[in-house]
């Protein structure tokens, strides 16, 4: 059995990790749990937040800025986060921002930041 992590580490385990962790199970058991709920228990506890929109949203933050970025095709970022293609990057950020990965590349900052401040506001 793996030695469980302090349950404060669990932000930058994700972050070090978002290519594997696309679900709170991996997430879960990267930090070294056998069981999601309790995982999920404690993070919420902790951080007075629901694990999965706090993956939700990490995860989106990181495909934006490697969107905007622009040094990557789709496909790679896609793979980068645990997802399977471009088709389904696509979904995900159309779901999730309500447009498309091309659309959020040529948005300002300012419409970035608030369309990620309404995700927040949404599940937060």
């Amino acid at each position: 059995m793996e030695v469980r992590r302090d349950i404060s580490e669990s932000v930058e385990v994700l972050q070090s990790n978002l290519n594997q962790a696309a679900r709170v199970s991996e997430w879960a058991h990267l930090m070294g749990y056998n069981c999601p709920k309790k995982f999920a228990r404690k993070f919420l506890r902790h951080y007075y937040e629901r694990p999965q929109s706090y993956l939700t949203y990490i995860r989106l933050k990181s495909i934006v800025d490697n969107l905007r970025r622009g040094r990557r095709s789709n496909f790679q970022i896609a793979i980068e986060h645990g997802i399977p293609d471009e088709i389904a990057l696509n979904k995900f950020v159309n779901y999730h921002m309500g447009c498309s990965p091309t659309c959020v590349k040529n948005m300002s900052d300012k419409e970035v930041g608030a369309k990620l401040e309404n995700f927040g506001s949404k599940d937060r």
